[in-house]
């Protein structure tokens, strides 16, 4: 009576056996089948590539942030102890064009100049072409500003936004242009101006705006490091007007000027530094 059971039992365990050794001869069908099947049933869909702008558009993220991340900001002294000269390896402004902003207000112009104006002890921000340039007050020390200001332009650049908000904020250089009714001795202090004093000016970390030529005196307007530098006087005297005097014999002397704003910051300035000494 067990017999037939038993040849029943054998019979059931040979054929499992034997689906068992057919699946494990062909494991590539069986992948492939299961794909296939699995996409035919519609439970799963197949990921649709990116799209070619889609790709595109994350490289070039990619790309931006592996530049940015690699940024490397080189620093420059300037003939002022208190301004330093930062160095992206980017351009900062375009067309030669310069910015400079000496309060928080001014700043909120530029997205980096706002951000630099909130690191303690920043008195200045000075765009260049490549460069920024900044003005720390006197007390400030260096070494704990220089790391919130590395932090500042290296996630600014990363961002992508521009450097200022509205384009008629640049102060592209008009000042030497040569007009239709400039004499011939105007014509040849701005193209000294422009070719032979900018250029050493600009690698102090500054910049120079001329403002007028009358009875022989050129009058000047210095701005970022050379601004608030005590060797200022030096420049102007013994830099530029030196040079002035020799090529062009009608410029007996170079004067500096200031805007109205900034004659009065500096003398609410001088009586603070005269209050600070009285003390």
């Amino acid at each position: 009576m067990l017999v037939p059971s038993i040849a029943r039992h054998l019979a059931r365990s040979t054929a499992a056996r034997a689906a068992t050794s057919s699946l494990r001869t062909a494991p590539a069908a069986r992948s492939f089948l299961s794909t296939a099947s699995t996409a035919r049933t519609g439970l799963f869909s197949p990921l649709p590539r990116p799209s070619t702008a889609l790709r595109t558009n994350l490289a070039l993220k990619a790309t931006s942030a592996q530049q940015v991340r690699t940024m490397f900001i080189q620093t420059e002294t300037t003939p002022n102890q208190d301004s330093l000269k930062f160095i992206p390896g980017v351009a900062v402004m375009t067309d030669s064009s310069t910015a400079e902003f000496l309060d928080a207000r001014n700043a909120m112009q530029s997205p980096l100049a706002k951000k630099l104006f909130q690191i303690e002890g920043v008195r200045g921000v000075f765009f260049g072409p490549d460069f920024v340039t900044i003005t720390k007050d006197q007390d400030a020390v260096w070494q704990l500003m220089k790391p919130d200001i590395y932090s500042s332009i290296m996630d600014f650049f990363a961002s992508g936004q521009p450097i200022l908000l509205h384009d008629g904020d640049a102060n592209v250089p008009t000042d030497t242009m040569i007009l239709e009714d400039d004499s011939e001795t105007v014509q040849m202090i701005k193209e000294l101006l422009d070719t032979r004093i900018r250029p050493s000016i600009q690698d102090d970390g500054g910049d120079i705006e001329y403002r007028g030529f009358e009875d022989g005196i050129v009058k000047l307007k210095l701005k970022g490091a050379c601004r608030t530098c005590d060797s200022s006087t030096v420049t102007l005297k013994n830099g530029i007007e030196n040079m002035l005097m020799h090529y062009v014999p009608e410029v007996t002397s170079v004067e500096q000027v200031f805007d109205p704003e900034e004659e009065m910051g500096q003398l609410e300035f001088a009586k603070l530094e005269q209050r600070l000494l009285n003390q």
